[in-house]
Parts: structure tokens; C-alpha cells; sequence
């Protein structure tokens, strides 16, 4: 399947990334080089989408793995959302009665509260926590606090 480049963009954006978490996914799931995975910047991605200096497409190792990278994306927050929502329901409010859930503000802080996601974007988790917070209807005030 070859992606056109706003194809590409709300692919992307369906899934809540930025540009520099595909570009951190990428490297994660295709790396170009399998011996030296490295992101993809985020402004290659943003030339890809934008179709800047001639490239209308990414080029075909992207185009190739796009379809699987974005299907892999889907299952990833799929199963974050499974294992966050019994965490976000076990949280107890504080004295206000406030449920504080807890999002990342970078990458590097969130692969130091959740090891087992080194390496990806934070955002995975901050959408999973948004959908599990979403999809209670238990009458609690949920507060989202940023940790730095």
C-alpha cells in the first residue's frame, strides 16, 4: 500500500502521535539500520507529510512497513488501555475527593516510572490514561497531573 502524504499525516494523527513519536516508532519497529536503531526525525516525518523538497512519499522501506507500524501502534495502546484502566479505577482520592492520574511530560520521564516502555513515547501511555479515564462513569472528579 502506498501512502499518500496526508495519508499518512491522519494515520498519524488518528493515533495521537506527533510527528517525532512516528519518527521514534519507526525507528523502534523498522529501524533502517538493525544494528543502530535510531528515531527517524521529527523533520524528515514532517517533510514526508508535507511533500517538501520533491519527497511526496516517504521512501519504500517506510511505505513498506507504514501499514504494520500503524496496526502494531493500534495493538500497543490496546493493551496499555487494558492495563491502565484497573489502575486508573484502584486509584484512591485525595482528601477533596480528586482522583490524580498521572501523565508524563517527556519520554525520558516516562521510561523512568514505567521501564518496561523505555525507548517509547509517553504519549502511548497519556492517550491509554485519557481513554481509561473517558470510558469510567463512576461519578469521581479525575484530575490529570503532569509528571516532570
Amino acid at each position: 500500500m502506498v501512502f499518500t502524504c496526508i495519508e499518512m499525516e491522519t494515520r498519524r494523527r488518528m493515533l495521537g502521535l506527533s510527528q517525532a513519536d512516528l519518527g521514534v516508532v519507526l525507528g523502534l519497529i523498522v529501524p533502517k539500520d538493525p544494528s543502530d536503531p535510531r528515531p527517524v526525525s521529527q523533520q524528515t516525518v514532517s517533510r514526508w507529510e508535507e511533500g517538501v523538497d520533491g519527497h511526496a512519499e516517504p521512501p519504500r522501506w517506510v511505505q513498506s512497513a507504514l501499514p504494520d507500524v500503524f496496526d502494531r501502534v493500534g495493538e500497543i495502546q490496546e493493551a496499555l488501555f487494558r492495563r491502565v484502566r484497573p489502575m486508573v479505577e484502584g486509584l484512591k482520592p485525595d482528601a477533596d475527593g480528586v482522583v490524580h492520574v498521572p501523565m508524563y511530560r517527556s519520554d525520558r520521564v516516562f521510561a523512568r516510572a514505567v521501564p518496561k516502555m523505555a525507548g517509547w513515547p509517553a504519549s502511548l501511555w497519556n492517550g491509554a490514561v485519557a481513554r481509561a479515564v473517558d470510558s469510567l462513569d463512576d461519578g469521581r472528579e479525575y484530575e490529570f497531573d503532569l509528571v516532570r
